[in-house]
Protein backbone atom coordinates (compact mmCIF):
# COMPACT_ATOMS: atom_id res chain seq x y z
CA UNK A 1 0.00 0.00 0.00
CA UNK A 2 2.78 2.56 1.07
CA UNK A 3 5.14 1.86 -2.48
CA UNK A 4 1.45 2.25 -4.60
CA UNK A 5 1.22 5.64 -2.55
CA UNK A 6 5.30 6.55 -3.31
CA UNK A 7 4.56 5.49 -7.18
CA UNK A 8 1.42 7.77 -7.33
CA UNK A 9 3.75 10.53 -5.82
CA UNK A 10 6.85 9.80 -7.79
CA UNK A 11 4.57 9.71 -11.01
CA UNK A 12 2.80 13.36 -10.32
CA UNK A 13 6.06 14.94 -9.33
CA UNK A 14 8.07 13.90 -12.57
CA UNK A 15 4.80 15.19 -14.78
CA UNK A 16 5.40 18.56 -13.45
CA UNK A 17 9.26 18.10 -13.86
CA UNK A 18 8.45 16.88 -17.76
CA UNK A 19 5.74 20.15 -18.42
CA UNK A 20 8.24 22.71 -16.59
CA UNK A 21 10.59 24.51 -18.96
CA UNK A 22 14.07 26.08 -17.70
CA UNK A 23 15.82 28.18 -19.68
CA UNK A 24 19.49 29.73 -19.20
CA UNK A 25 19.93 33.03 -20.72
CA UNK A 26 23.85 32.23 -21.75
CA UNK A 27 22.88 29.45 -23.73
CA UNK A 28 20.20 31.47 -25.38
CA UNK A 29 22.60 34.45 -26.33
CA UNK A 30 25.17 31.92 -27.10
CA UNK A 31 23.66 31.72 -30.08
CA UNK A 32 24.31 35.74 -30.81
CA UNK A 33 27.82 36.40 -31.58
CA UNK A 34 26.48 40.17 -31.98
CA UNK A 35 25.38 40.52 -28.06
CA UNK A 36 28.43 38.23 -26.68
CA UNK A 37 29.91 41.16 -24.76
CA UNK A 38 26.42 42.04 -22.79
CA UNK A 39 26.45 37.80 -22.67
CA UNK A 40 29.70 38.55 -20.91
CA UNK A 41 28.70 40.63 -18.66
CA UNK A 42 25.90 38.96 -17.72
CA UNK A 43 27.83 36.10 -16.78
CA UNK A 44 30.65 37.61 -14.87
CA UNK A 45 28.31 40.14 -12.66
CA UNK A 46 25.69 37.30 -11.51
CA UNK A 47 22.82 38.95 -13.11
CA UNK A 48 22.12 36.19 -15.38
CA UNK A 49 21.83 33.47 -12.34
CA UNK A 50 18.90 35.68 -11.21
CA UNK A 51 17.84 35.44 -14.26
CA UNK A 52 17.82 31.58 -14.46
CA UNK A 53 16.22 31.71 -11.22
CA UNK A 54 12.88 34.09 -12.78
CA UNK A 55 9.73 33.06 -15.05
CA UNK A 56 7.99 35.29 -17.17
CA UNK A 57 10.73 38.09 -17.72
CA UNK A 58 11.50 39.96 -20.55
CA UNK A 59 15.20 40.79 -20.89
CA UNK A 60 16.69 44.22 -23.25
CA UNK A 61 19.66 43.68 -24.73
CA UNK A 62 21.94 46.13 -26.66
CA UNK A 63 24.49 44.90 -29.39
CA UNK A 64 28.71 45.01 -28.51
CA UNK A 65 29.00 48.26 -30.55
CA UNK A 66 26.62 49.79 -28.62
CA UNK A 67 27.57 48.27 -25.33
CA UNK A 68 31.34 49.33 -26.01
CA UNK A 69 30.45 52.57 -26.41
CA UNK A 70 28.77 53.33 -23.55
CA UNK A 71 31.45 51.60 -21.56
CA UNK A 72 33.54 53.44 -23.52
CA UNK A 73 32.27 56.78 -21.92
CA UNK A 74 31.90 55.05 -18.46
CA UNK A 75 34.82 53.95 -17.57
CA UNK A 76 35.11 54.43 -13.80
CA UNK A 77 31.17 52.53 -13.58
CA UNK A 78 31.73 50.44 -10.43
CA UNK A 79 31.24 46.03 -10.57
CA UNK A 80 28.25 46.27 -8.54
CA UNK A 81 26.94 49.49 -10.16
CA UNK A 82 27.16 47.86 -13.24
CA UNK A 83 25.29 45.31 -12.19
CA UNK A 84 22.24 47.41 -11.47
CA UNK A 85 22.49 48.57 -14.89
CA UNK A 86 22.11 44.83 -16.11
CA UNK A 87 19.01 44.32 -13.82
CA UNK A 88 17.37 47.50 -15.10
CA UNK A 89 17.14 45.55 -18.77
CA UNK A 90 14.90 42.38 -17.06
CA UNK A 91 11.58 43.18 -16.99
CA UNK A 92 9.42 41.49 -14.14
CA UNK A 93 6.91 40.50 -17.00
CA UNK A 94 6.71 38.47 -20.26
CA UNK A 95 6.69 40.53 -23.45
CA UNK A 96 7.17 39.41 -26.85
CA UNK A 97 6.02 41.30 -29.78
CA UNK A 98 2.43 39.98 -29.62
CA UNK A 99 2.65 41.62 -25.67
CA UNK A 100 3.93 44.53 -26.90
CA UNK A 101 1.42 45.48 -30.01
CA UNK A 102 -1.71 44.82 -27.06
CA UNK A 103 -0.13 47.31 -25.18
CA UNK A 104 -2.68 50.56 -24.67
CA UNK A 105 -2.09 53.69 -27.33
CA UNK A 106 -3.59 56.11 -25.04
CA UNK A 107 -0.74 55.98 -21.98
CA UNK A 108 2.17 54.49 -20.87
CA UNK A 109 2.40 51.02 -19.61
CA UNK A 110 4.93 51.00 -16.42
CA UNK A 111 7.18 47.65 -15.94
CA UNK A 112 8.72 46.60 -12.58
CA UNK A 113 12.59 45.92 -13.85
CA UNK A 114 14.64 43.30 -11.60
CA UNK A 115 16.79 46.41 -9.92
CA UNK A 116 13.84 47.44 -8.17
CA UNK A 117 13.85 44.45 -6.48
CA UNK A 118 17.69 44.60 -4.40
CA UNK A 119 16.11 47.42 -2.47
CA UNK A 120 19.17 50.52 -3.83
CA UNK A 121 16.71 51.77 -6.25
CA UNK A 122 15.40 55.25 -5.06
CA UNK A 123 11.45 55.31 -5.11
CA UNK A 124 10.22 54.67 -8.19
CA UNK A 125 13.75 54.61 -10.20
CA UNK A 126 13.45 50.89 -10.36
CA UNK A 127 10.68 51.23 -13.13
CA UNK A 128 10.42 51.34 -16.85
CA UNK A 129 7.41 53.20 -19.11
CA UNK A 130 7.04 51.50 -22.22
CA UNK A 131 5.12 53.17 -25.01
CA UNK A 132 3.01 51.85 -27.90
CA UNK A 133 3.73 54.68 -30.95
CA UNK A 134 2.62 54.56 -33.86
CA UNK A 135 6.13 54.54 -34.98
CA UNK A 136 7.19 52.15 -32.73
CA UNK A 137 7.87 51.02 -29.08
CA UNK A 138 9.50 53.84 -26.99
CA UNK A 139 11.19 52.43 -23.74
CA UNK A 140 12.01 54.94 -21.14
CA UNK A 141 12.77 55.42 -17.19
CA UNK A 142 9.37 56.09 -15.29
CA UNK A 143 10.96 59.65 -13.70
CA UNK A 144 9.41 62.32 -16.05
CA UNK A 145 12.20 64.12 -17.90
CA UNK A 146 14.72 61.88 -17.93
CA UNK A 147 16.41 61.97 -21.50
CA UNK A 148 17.84 57.78 -21.55
CA UNK A 149 15.12 56.43 -23.78
CA UNK A 150 15.55 53.52 -26.20
CA UNK A 151 13.40 52.12 -28.99
CA UNK A 152 12.52 48.55 -29.52
CA UNK A 153 14.72 47.31 -32.56
CA UNK A 154 14.07 43.26 -32.95
CA UNK A 155 12.63 40.38 -30.92
CA UNK A 156 15.33 38.50 -30.48
CA UNK A 157 13.88 34.99 -29.63
CA UNK A 158 12.04 33.66 -27.10
CA UNK A 159 10.36 30.92 -25.02
CA UNK A 160 6.96 31.73 -24.32
CA UNK A 161 5.35 32.75 -21.66
CA UNK A 162 8.81 31.88 -19.72
CA UNK A 163 11.16 34.88 -21.59
CA UNK A 164 11.68 37.40 -24.30
CA UNK A 165 14.95 38.71 -25.67
CA UNK A 166 14.93 41.62 -27.18
CA UNK A 167 16.84 43.93 -28.51
CA UNK A 168 17.12 47.71 -28.03
CA UNK A 169 18.54 50.41 -29.29
CA UNK A 170 20.67 52.13 -26.91
CA UNK A 171 21.45 51.40 -22.67
CA UNK A 172 19.20 52.45 -20.51
CA UNK A 173 20.20 54.40 -17.39
CA UNK A 174 18.41 54.56 -14.10
CA UNK A 175 18.20 58.43 -12.78
CA UNK A 176 21.16 59.09 -10.47
CA UNK A 177 23.61 56.36 -12.31
CA UNK A 178 26.22 59.28 -13.20
CA UNK A 179 26.34 61.06 -10.53
CA UNK A 180 29.35 60.00 -8.45
CA UNK A 181 28.89 57.36 -6.16
CA UNK A 182 32.62 57.39 -3.91
CA UNK A 183 30.82 58.05 -0.46
CA UNK A 184 30.81 54.94 0.42
CA UNK A 185 28.14 55.89 3.62
CA UNK A 186 25.86 56.13 0.82
CA UNK A 187 26.83 53.29 -0.97
CA UNK A 188 26.59 50.77 2.53
CA UNK A 189 23.56 53.02 3.39
CA UNK A 190 21.64 51.34 -0.01
CA UNK A 191 22.02 47.66 0.93
CA UNK A 192 19.78 47.84 4.81
CA UNK A 193 22.18 45.61 6.20
CA UNK A 194 25.05 48.13 7.30
CA UNK A 195 23.20 50.30 10.22
CA UNK A 196 25.89 49.09 13.19
CA UNK A 197 29.10 49.73 10.58
CA UNK A 198 28.22 52.90 9.61
CA UNK A 199 26.72 54.15 13.08
CA UNK A 200 30.07 53.02 14.44
CA UNK A 201 31.88 55.02 11.78
CA UNK A 202 30.51 57.76 12.25
CA UNK A 203 30.66 57.41 15.85
CA UNK A 204 34.58 57.17 15.70
CA UNK A 205 35.06 60.02 12.97
CA UNK A 206 36.63 57.29 10.95
CA UNK A 207 34.62 57.39 7.63
CA UNK A 208 36.49 60.77 7.26
CA UNK A 209 39.82 58.54 6.94
CA UNK A 210 37.95 56.10 4.62
CA UNK A 211 36.95 59.34 3.04
CA UNK A 212 40.86 61.00 2.77
CA UNK A 213 42.37 57.78 1.76
CA UNK A 214 39.85 57.48 -1.48
CA UNK A 215 41.91 59.66 -3.45
CA UNK A 216 45.45 58.65 -2.34
CA UNK A 217 46.67 55.56 -2.25
CA UNK A 218 43.54 53.84 -1.83
CA UNK A 219 41.97 51.84 0.58
CA UNK A 220 39.98 48.30 0.93
CA UNK A 221 37.14 48.19 3.42
CA UNK A 222 35.63 45.11 4.60
CA UNK A 223 32.37 45.58 6.24
CA UNK A 224 30.39 43.25 9.11
CA UNK A 225 26.44 42.90 8.16
CA UNK A 226 24.09 43.76 11.08
CA UNK A 227 24.04 40.47 12.36
CA UNK A 228 27.84 39.50 12.66
CA UNK A 229 27.51 42.34 15.50
CA UNK A 230 24.63 41.21 16.97
CA UNK A 231 26.49 37.61 17.14
CA UNK A 232 28.73 39.28 19.55
CA UNK A 233 28.86 38.72 23.44
CA UNK A 234 26.83 41.75 24.70
CA UNK A 235 29.01 44.66 25.79
CA UNK A 236 31.66 43.73 24.09
CA UNK A 237 31.69 46.84 21.49
CA UNK A 238 30.40 49.71 23.63
CA UNK A 239 33.26 48.92 26.63
CA UNK A 240 36.02 50.01 24.40
CA UNK A 241 37.15 53.42 24.78
CA UNK A 242 37.42 56.38 21.73
CA UNK A 243 40.88 55.22 20.81
CA UNK A 244 40.33 51.47 20.87
CA UNK A 245 37.00 51.91 18.81
CA UNK A 246 38.83 54.08 16.29
CA UNK A 247 41.63 51.32 16.27
CA UNK A 248 38.34 48.97 15.48
CA UNK A 249 37.44 50.55 12.84
CA UNK A 250 40.59 51.11 10.86
CA UNK A 251 41.26 47.47 11.41
CA UNK A 252 38.41 47.02 8.85
CA UNK A 253 40.25 48.18 5.86
CA UNK A 254 43.48 48.01 4.43
CA UNK A 255 46.10 50.34 3.13
CA UNK A 256 46.19 49.93 -0.30
CA UNK A 257 43.59 49.22 -3.05
CA UNK A 258 43.10 45.18 -3.53
CA UNK A 259 40.67 44.24 -5.64
CA UNK A 260 38.74 40.57 -4.68
CA UNK A 261 40.92 38.87 -7.79
CA UNK A 262 44.10 39.67 -6.07
CA UNK A 263 42.74 38.71 -2.78
CA UNK A 264 41.80 35.47 -4.12
CA UNK A 265 45.69 34.31 -4.78
CA UNK A 266 46.99 34.94 -1.46
CA UNK A 267 47.58 32.42 0.72
CA UNK A 268 48.25 32.60 4.54
CA UNK A 269 49.29 36.08 3.72
CA UNK A 270 49.67 38.85 6.58
CA UNK A 271 48.72 42.30 5.38
CA UNK A 272 48.55 46.08 6.66
CA UNK A 273 45.55 47.53 7.98
CA UNK A 274 44.96 51.23 8.54
CA UNK A 275 45.26 50.59 12.44
CA UNK A 276 48.63 49.23 11.31
CA UNK A 277 49.69 52.77 10.84
CA UNK A 278 48.39 54.22 13.72
CA UNK A 279 50.08 51.25 16.37
CA UNK A 280 52.06 48.51 16.11
CA UNK A 281 50.85 44.70 15.27
CA UNK A 282 46.93 44.83 13.71
CA UNK A 283 47.68 42.55 11.09
CA UNK A 284 45.20 40.43 9.16
CA UNK A 285 45.84 37.18 7.52
CA UNK A 286 44.31 36.84 4.03
CA UNK A 287 43.73 33.46 2.68
CA UNK A 288 41.65 31.65 -0.27
CA UNK A 289 40.35 28.56 -1.19
CA UNK A 290 38.17 27.83 -4.12
CA UNK A 291 37.73 31.38 -4.68
CA UNK A 292 36.30 31.84 -1.21
CA UNK A 293 38.40 34.44 0.76
CA UNK A 294 38.64 34.05 4.90
CA UNK A 295 40.15 36.94 6.63
CA UNK A 296 42.00 35.51 9.84
CA UNK A 297 42.57 37.85 12.85
CA UNK A 298 43.86 35.80 15.91
CA UNK A 299 40.46 35.77 17.30
CA UNK A 300 37.48 36.14 14.76
CA UNK A 301 37.48 34.22 11.11
CA UNK A 302 35.53 36.22 8.33
CA UNK A 303 34.19 35.49 4.81
CA UNK A 304 33.86 37.66 2.05
CA UNK A 305 30.33 37.52 1.36
CA UNK A 306 30.19 40.28 -1.70
CA UNK A 307 31.72 43.04 -3.21
CA UNK A 308 29.61 46.13 -2.46
CA UNK A 309 31.75 48.32 -4.45
CA UNK A 310 34.61 48.23 -6.91
CA UNK A 311 36.42 51.61 -8.69
CA UNK A 312 39.85 51.83 -8.94
CA UNK A 313 41.30 52.98 -6.07
CA UNK A 314 38.51 51.78 -3.61
CA UNK A 315 37.18 48.64 -3.47
CA UNK A 316 34.63 47.25 -0.21
CA UNK A 317 33.43 43.90 0.57
CA UNK A 318 30.67 42.96 2.89
CA UNK A 319 31.54 39.92 5.68
CA UNK A 320 30.11 37.71 7.61
CA UNK A 321 31.89 38.48 11.29
CA UNK A 322 33.11 41.04 12.97
CA UNK A 323 37.10 41.54 12.70
CA UNK A 324 38.12 40.98 16.25
CA UNK A 325 42.32 41.77 16.47
CA UNK A 326 43.86 40.26 18.87
CA UNK A 327 45.52 43.39 20.59
CA UNK A 328 42.09 44.18 21.80
CA UNK A 329 39.87 41.42 22.42
CA UNK A 330 40.13 37.43 23.26
CA UNK A 331 37.77 34.97 21.96
CA UNK A 332 35.47 35.31 25.09
CA UNK A 333 34.05 38.47 22.64
CA UNK A 334 32.80 35.88 20.23
CA UNK A 335 30.22 34.16 23.12
CA UNK A 336 26.66 35.19 22.72
CA UNK A 337 24.91 36.59 26.42
CA UNK A 338 23.80 33.52 27.66
CA UNK A 339 19.56 33.18 27.53
CA UNK A 340 18.04 32.87 30.15
CA UNK A 341 16.93 29.42 31.67
CA UNK A 342 13.19 28.77 31.30
CA UNK A 343 11.27 29.11 34.48
CA UNK A 344 10.48 25.19 35.58
CA UNK A 345 6.61 24.24 35.43
CA UNK A 346 4.99 23.54 38.55
CA UNK A 347 5.15 19.89 39.38
CA UNK A 348 0.81 18.49 39.69
CA UNK A 349 -0.37 18.07 42.82
CA UNK A 350 -1.94 15.44 44.56
CA UNK A 351 -4.94 14.00 42.90
CA UNK A 352 -8.11 14.93 44.24
CA UNK A 353 -9.80 11.27 46.42
CA UNK A 354 -12.65 9.93 45.54
CA UNK A 355 -15.54 10.29 47.43
CA UNK A 356 -16.59 6.83 49.42
CA UNK A 357 -18.91 5.09 47.23
CA UNK A 358 -18.46 7.11 43.96
CA UNK A 359 -18.52 5.15 40.47
CA UNK A 360 -15.27 3.24 39.68
CA UNK A 361 -13.71 4.57 36.28
CA UNK A 362 -14.82 3.60 33.28
CA UNK A 363 -13.46 0.58 31.63
CA UNK A 364 -11.22 1.89 28.67
CA UNK A 365 -13.33 0.46 25.50
CA UNK A 366 -12.00 -1.75 22.63
CA UNK A 367 -8.55 -0.77 21.18
CA UNK A 368 -8.30 0.55 17.10
CA UNK A 369 -6.56 -1.98 15.33
CA UNK A 370 -3.01 -0.58 15.22
CA UNK A 371 -2.12 1.79 12.44
CA UNK A 372 -5.56 1.76 10.95
CA UNK A 373 -6.09 5.99 12.20
CA UNK A 374 -2.50 6.33 10.86
CA UNK A 375 -3.52 4.43 7.47
CA UNK A 376 -5.86 6.93 7.31
CA UNK A 377 -4.24 9.91 8.10
CA UNK A 378 -1.45 8.65 5.83
CA UNK A 379 -3.82 8.67 2.66
CA UNK A 380 -5.43 11.41 3.63
CA UNK A 381 -1.84 13.74 3.33
CA UNK A 382 -1.14 11.60 -0.04
CA UNK A 383 -4.59 12.67 -1.55
CA UNK A 384 -4.09 15.98 -0.39
CA UNK A 385 -0.47 16.47 -1.72
CA UNK A 386 -1.40 15.12 -4.80
CA UNK A 387 -4.12 17.48 -5.19
CA UNK A 388 -1.61 20.62 -5.03
CA UNK A 389 0.76 19.28 -6.92
CA UNK A 390 -1.73 18.70 -9.45
CA UNK A 391 -3.43 21.97 -9.89
CA UNK A 392 0.43 23.55 -9.88
CA UNK A 393 1.44 21.73 -13.26
CA UNK A 394 -1.63 22.94 -14.33
CA UNK A 395 -1.22 26.41 -13.60
CA UNK A 396 2.10 25.70 -14.95
CA UNK A 397 0.93 24.40 -18.22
Amino acid sequence: MASGRTALVASVLLSCIVVSSAFNITTMLNQFPSFSQMNQLLSSSGVANDINARKSITVLVVSNDVLNAFTASNPNVDTVKMADLLRYHVLLQFLGMDELKALPTSNYTSVTTLYQTTGRANNNDGFLNIYNLPSGFLIGPSVAGSSSNATVAANITHEAFEISVIQISSILTPVGFNSATGDLIQVLTKFNVYTMFISLLKESAVDSIFAGRQTGGGITVFAPTDSAFNSLASGSIQGLSVSDLKLLMQYHALTSYQPLSVLQNMVNSPVSTIASTIASGYLLNVSSAAKTVTLHTGVSVATIQETLYDATPTTMFGIDQVLLPSELFSKAALVPSPAEAPVPEAAPGPKEAKAPGAAPDAAPGPEKPAGSTASVVSMSVVVSAVALIASSCLAVL
